[in-house]
């Protein structure tokens, strides 16, 4: 990936985060948040006609990780999600679900992160935080 593509945000998604219909819509390097829709179709809906919390989960998961990402010096350092806290606020239905991630603080070998996603209303069903290491 170059430098400038990682820099824009536009390096090349992960295969899950595709599967999640990730579309960034925003991001800002320096303070490490980033916007980014995702598409909830069929194949996420539970025996209840929700969408299933473990794809709500990994989208707050996507957003976190991402965020962090733009923080990095160097393109390609690795990270690992070490935990993610889900809360489950209102009703997911299928369609778009927009979310915003946003890095809460930065160390050397540790991250801390924080996501919301909201409903095509705009209503919050879901919010996160995670820490992530850093580096090798």
């Amino acid at each position: 990936m170059s430098e400038e593509a990682w820099v824009a945000g536009s390096e090349a998604e992960s295969a899950a985060a595709k599967t999640l219909g990730k579309t960034v819509l925003a991001i800002d390097r320096e303070r490490g948040y980033i916007r980014a829709s995702f598409v909830a179709g069929d194949n996420f809906v539970n025996r209840g006609g929700r969408i299933f919390g473990g794809f709500l989960s990994a989208m707050l998961d996507a957003l976190c990780g991402h965020a962090v990402r733009l923080t990095h010096r160097e393109a390609g350092t690795p990270q690992v999600t070490l935990e993610l806290k889900t809360s489950f606020i209102g009703r997911a239905d299928k369609g778009v679900l927009t979310g915003e991630g946003w890095v809460r603080h930065r160390g050397k070998s540790i991250a801390f992160a924080e996501a919301e996603l909201r409903n095509e209303a705009g209503e919050l069903v879901a919010k996160g935080s995670a820490t992530l290491k850093v580096g090798k």
